[in-house]
């Protein structure tokens, strides 16, 4: 028989407190009976920590360095199997480093190639499929500017992820300027308009547009104006008759001579999408009030 009234009230009150006695258990309370539940009781997972926020980037790399990488920006727009690139302007160098633990892929189908050799390994998004290590890495950017989009952790500057991908074929330019120190394995170049001066050289008037970094490796070909290589006087010992230096040297010998002259009158031939310089020809500036 079920009983109403005061006894049904006391029974439910004794519901209650048990019902109370559960949440402290459940909350760690210190009675005899709560130790037994909490030692009986799976230990909760510990919540995962939020994934930090990454950047992405499309560029050209080269090395700054063991586990150091150097990237120039580009806008890329995929077509079919490749990305077309474009500058971008006023676009500063994005500096990160990589560790072991770097993803990296490569479009090639084994990570030790300097080149696709016809066979490509890419993704559904056309980018390098080929999984290699870290130093692979630091073996494909010594052999010059790497066209790579990386993701990376802004707040440390560590690379998460370097994938590459194809571009179509680099035409190459020829410009004239200045070109100024910008670390190691790169130059700072400022175009210059120029006017020829017949039988007396080029006179370099105003300039053309903003400064661009361009990298160049040892393969690079530097002619200088002087005697020898290591000559920083900028006499017109070794030129053609408009000025152009004549003597072959070495990208060493580019290093040592902005390191002396600090900035240096060229004229540059480089590739454009990636920027990589081929050759680097000191101009003899033409002297008299004919150049002006």
């Amino acid at each position: 028989m079920i009983t109403r009234g005061p006894a049904s009230l006391a029974l439910a009150a004794l519901a209650l407190a048990a019902l109370g006695g559960c949440g402290q258990e459940a909350e760690g309370a210190s009675s005899p009976a709560a130790a037994s539940s909490t030692r009986t009781t799976t230990p909760a997972t510990p919540a995962a920590e939020p994934s930090r926020p990454t950047s992405t980037v499309y560029g050209f790399a080269r090395a700054d360095g063991p586990g150091t990488m150097i990237i120039s920006p580009r806008r890329a727009t995929r077509d079919k199997n490749r990305y077309r690139v474009e500058a971008i302007r006023s676009a500063e160098d994005v500096r990160v480093t990589f560790a072991p633990s770097l993803d990296y892929r490569r479009i090639t189908v084994a990570c030790d190639l300097k080149e696709t050799e016809g066979k490509i390994a890419i993704d559904a998004k056309a980018l390098g499929a080929t999984r290699c290590a870290a130093n692979d890495l630091d073996f494909t950017l010594s052999l010059g500017p790497v066209p790579v989009r990386v993701t990376y952790d802004p707040a440390s500057g560590a690379a998460v992820q370097a994938q590459e991908f194809l571009y179509p074929p680099d035409d190459p330019r020829t410009a004239f300027g200045t070109i100024a120190p910008a670390g190691k394995g790169a130059v700072q170049f400022t175009p210059y308009a120029v006017k020829r001066v017949p039988s007396m050289g080029y006179s370099f008037t105003k300039k053309s547009g903003e400064p661009i970094t361009l990298p160049y490796t040892g393969t690079m070909i530097f002619f200088r104006v002087g005697r020898s290589c290591g000559d920083n006087s900028v006499q017109p010992t070794s030129t053609d008759r408009d000025g152009i230096g004549m003597r072959q040297c070495s990208s060493t010998d580019l290093a040592g001579a902005l390191g002396a002259l600090k900035e240096m009158q060229v004229k540059v031939d480089y590739l454009a999408a990636s920027g990589e310089v081929m050759e680097i020809h000191e101009v003899y500036p033409c002297q008299g009030d004919i150049c002006g």
